[in-house]
């Protein structure tokens, strides 16, 4: 795959999680080997204004925007979930959205362990640990 674009994806998840964390909030990024199938995740997770499950299934439709003159006035277009979607998909993954209004979001762009080269952290081809350095291939 094309590494430009898990970093465009990667960042427009941390931008989103900025833009919609209000001041004193928390932004958590974690990115793991899965022990369990050797699969990537790289999450972002807030404690923003969060999303109400009605909107879920469609926060990955192109232009689709939970609260439009929300989106204007940050700025948002209603593409980028939907681009970080393609991306996944492209690289044979997926993207996990779960959120609850008033706690917060978790997006999971999760890659497959064929996808994942691991770089340091493994043992005479040994998964690596979960904190191991990893490049996606």
């Amino acid at each position: 795959g094309v590494e430009a674009e898990l970093h465009s994806a990667m960042g427009n998840l941390v931008s989103n999680a900025i833009r919609y964390t209000p001041e004193g909030g928390t932004i958590e990024i974690h990115w793991r080997i899965r022990g369990s199938d050797g699969c990537a995740e790289f999450e972002v997770r807030d404690s923003g204004i969060g999303i109400d499950k009605e909107h879920l299934p469609r926060l990955t439709e192109r232009f689709y925007r939970v609260d439009g003159s929300r989106s204007r006035d940050t700025g948002g277009t209603g593409l980028g979930l939907a681009i970080v979607k393609h991306v996944a998909q492209r690289h044979g993954g997926e993207l996990n959205i779960q959120s609850e209004p008033g706690k917060g979001s978790s997006f999971k762009l999760v890659l497959p362990a064929a996808r994942v080269r691991v770089t340091a952290g493994s043992v005479g081809g040994t998964p690596a640990p979960a904190d191991a350095s990893a490049q996606v291939a």
